[in-house]
């Protein structure tokens, strides 16, 4: 009897231990998990562009000076090549 007592008091504790664990959650709705879901894109998107930025201050910090005159220069020449180029998309 003393074993049969125990056995149901182990079950009983065991039951009830666990079922705040097992407790749902209020379900979220569908135009709720789309926001949350479009936040965690932008974020995504926003470190991206910030890991994107930092890696080519660090690109510019390594080159020596002579190098980063010759990229200035390339990018200026760049720009005036390919500006009538933008012009004619808008126009």
């Amino acid at each position: 009897m003393k074993v049969f007592g125990h056995i149901i008091t182990l079950l009983l504790l065991l039951f009830f231990a666990t079922s705040p664990a097992q407790a749902q959650e209020k379900p979220k709705g569908r135009k709720q998990q789309q926001k949350e879901l479009r936040k965690k894109k932008e974020g995504q998107i926003e470190k991206q562009k910030q890991a994107e930025k930092e890696l080519q201050k660090r690109h510019l910090n390594i080159q020596d000076k002579v190098t980063k005159k010759r990229m200035k220069r390339a990018k200026k020449k760049s720009d005036r090549l390919n500006r009538s180029k933008r012009r004619r998309r808008f126009n």
